[in-house]
């Protein structure tokens, strides 16, 4: 409601009293008091102590601030007043409060908690930690890249094969047009005898007078020796190509001893002294006869496989039974049997790292021992050289090798050279009957197959497909044809089977099959035990390292059918589960092992001589290399002792001829006895 005032009330209220005298007067009560005026404007003020301002709104602040104030323009002063002034201000109209409104809670998380204060000890303690943390990471670091590093050295020193061929026909072609070693070895071989009796002629404790001719014989001997390295120019070849390629081999090491020991016979003959040209015509000898053995092995095994039409190999897969590793027989490859028969052996391996650190050491030693002695540098180098030659290397892997691979060709297999070697150690019709038998045994893959499908044909049984098969660890085979049980075995067991099985009935070898419980037919067998496979067998028990798993899937091989017909000990042979003897006698399962050897026929008898030949092979070059590589590091001592003290003749060509040869035995009679093997 908008409040009024009268002209007289407003005119009574801005009189102001002039004296104090007149205050006192008597006034005329006015029209309204001042609770009425206090009611009705909302309250008064004094200039001098003004009250609190009352809470102002939008609606007071309109009302209230003049218009010059809210145009931003100067407020005019107002006149100093004196005594009591009422001020009148609008009244506020009262608002109802407005309800709280409901806090709304937030999760801030739980503040964290105080660390501590660090202790010293720890903070060196996790200092140290970290930093050897540091140090097996830059560990780890350096020897990964020393693996990097040594895979690398690995791959690039890869062995490579001697000879490249486009297929195992071209390889055959080449060593067959290289037969004419065996002329040159010949003569090789007569002038080497020739040598040897030069030697004999020369020395005084054997000839007596004719030792004054000694000048003569050397330079004759001299002569044999240039001859003996013109009939073994490819064996010089192979010492120059190697030592070109930085590949300081056996006939490196051979050539550089050669070429020593005719430099020195040219200053024995001036001295009327015997050169050693004997000795290094016998390792010449030995070197074209280990090429002529080697060429002849491989154009055996090459020419076994070109033989063959579908080859089968022995492989070896690591691991397969049981963690032992089991040589297999799977499909061959003729193409990579050519690239593994041209591998390098062992020997030629060790002769690598060999020949280079014992020239380079007998080269120190005789550069010594002239310095010591005043005797001729040539002299003592070529003593010590053709002492640390291991002439036995020459031979130790060509001679088995040879005399294996002739063997093996004779019964149509052969081994893929070192690496090879290495990688080898009720009532119903008849015919239904039969015809079920048959589908059981074709089912196992057993041996009988052959028999049951000659009975098919001759007694006009029925082709039937088996629904389901087992095997059985009682020696039997399970089978449902057609909605019958079929169970086939030995009458043992049926037994164990609970088939009923007539009186009288007691035919161990034989086959017995019953459908549906009932015993139905009984195919007598006589196993006649073949001289190959006894053969094979006692082959592989002699050599010691090899155990023979019984993994077929005939049911009625046993390892006491074994010991009754083969007389093999069942304590030597492994008879695995059943489930395991199918799963390692599996044809659907591919081989994926190294091949070790090649044969034409899958015949137990090939597969066991191959792996035997192999293994022999591997364990006589080994044994030969040792012998030679001992009679190596003897002779060079020795020489070095003799030369050093200046012996000229305790060191003398005789007595490094008879120490070569006497080294020489043992390894040629390892080489014999493993070709007999």
């Amino acid at each position: 409601m908008k409040q009024t005032r009268r002209p007289e009330d407003e005119e009574q209220l801005n009189k102001t009293p002039e004296t104090p005298a007149a205050a006192d007067a008597p006034q005329e009560e006015p029209a309204y008091s001042l609770e009425e005026i206090m009611n009705e404007f909302g309250g008064w003020t004094k200039r001098d102590a003004p009250a609190p301002a009352e809470p102002v709104t939008d609606e007071t602040v309109r009302l209230a601030v003049p218009a010059a104030e809210a145009k931003g323009e100067e407020k005019p002063a107002e006149p100093p007043a004196g005594g009591d002034t009422i001020r009148f201000t609008p009244v506020e109209e009262e608002k109802a409060p407005e309800p709280e409104r409901p806090a709304v809670w937030t999760y801030r998380g739980e503040p964290d908690p105080e660390r501590p204060a660090p202790d010293p000890k720890e903070a060196r303690e996790l200092a140290r930690a970290e930093r050897r943390e540091k140090r097996q990471a830059e560990k780890r670091r350096r020897q990964l890249e020393r693996f990097q590093k040594k895979e690398a050295r690995k791959k690039r020193a890869q062995e490579q094969p001697e000879h490249t061929f486009a297929s195992p026909e071209a390889a055959y072609a080449f060593y067959a047009a290289a037969s004419g070693t065996r002329l040159r070895l010949l003569v090789s071989t007569l002038l080497c005898l020739g040598s040897v009796l030069l030697l004999v002629l020369s020395t005084p404790l054997i000839t007596g007078a004719f030792s004054d001719h000694a000048a003569v014989f050397s330079a004759a001997m001299l002569g044999l020796l240039l001859l003996q390295a013109v009939c073994s120019y490819d064996v010089c070849l192979s010492g120059v190509i190697a030592l070109l390629r930085f590949r300081f081999d056996q006939y490196s090491m051979l050539f550089l001893a050669l070429c020593a020991v005719v430099a020195d016979a040219f200053f024995a003959v001036a001295e009327g002294r015997t050169p050693f040209c004997t000795v290094a015509g016998i390792l010449l000898l030995l070197a074209l006869w280990g090429r002529d053995l080697l060429y002849d092995a491989r154009r055996r095994s090459l020419r076994a496989i070109s033989n063959m039409d579908e080859p089968v190999a022995a492989i070896r897969e690591e691991k397969a039974w049981h963690g032992y590793d089991c040589i297999f027989r799977a499909p061959g490859d003729a193409e990579q049997f050519a690239v593994q028969l041209e591998m390098p052996d062992a020997g030629s391996r060790i002769m690598r790292v060999w020949a280079p650190v014992m020239t380079a050491v007998t080269l120190a030693l005789s550069v010594l021992t002239s310095l010591r002695t005043g005797e001729h540098f040539l002299w003592a180098w070529s003593a010590m050289l053709l002492a640390s030659f291991p002439a036995g290397i020459l031979i130790a892997y060509a001679k088995p090798f040879s005399a294996l691979a002739r063997r093996l060709y004779r019964a149509g297999a052969a081994i893929a050279g070192w690496q090879g070697a290495r990688i080898l150690s009720g009532s119903r019709p008849a015919p239904m009957v039969i015809g079920y038998a048959n589908a059981v045994v074709q089912t196992a893959g057993s041996g009988l197959v052959p028999l049951f499908e000659q009975m098919m044909h001759d007694q006009n049984g029925r082709r039937y497909t088996v629904d389901t098969f087992r095997r059985y660890e009682g020696g039997g085979l399970g089978a449902t044809i057609r909605g019958d049980v079929v169970l086939m075995g030995s009458i043992a067991f049926m037994k164990l089977m609970r088939v009923r099985v007539p009186e009288g009935t007691r035919l161990k070898q034989a086959v017995y099959l019953s459908v549906n419980g009932e015993l139905t037919a009984v195919f007598a067998l006589n196993y006649a035990p073949a001289e190959s496979v006894r053969a094979g067998l006692s082959a592989v028990l002699r050599a010691g390292s090899l155990v023979p798993v019984l993994a077929t899937r005939d049911f009625m091989i046993t390892p006491q059918f074994l010991k009754l017909r083969y007389k093999i000990p069942p304590e030597h042979i492994e008879f695995p589960i059943v489930e395991e003897r199918a799963r390692l006698s599996s044809q659907e399962i591919p081989r994926t092992g190294p091949q070790g050897a090649l044969m034409a026929r899958s015949s137990f008898a090939s597969f066991a001589g191959s792996v035997v030949s192999a293994r022999t092979l591997r364990g006589a070059a080994i044994i030969a290399m040792i012998v030679a590589l001992a009679g190596s590091v003897l002779g060079t001592a020795l020489m070095f002792f003799l030369t050093f003290l200046g012996s000229s003749f305790s060191a003398s060509c005789w007595n490094l001829f008879l120490y070569t040869v006497l080294w020489l035995i043992p390894g040629l009679l390892t080489a014999l006895l493993a070709g007999r093997a």
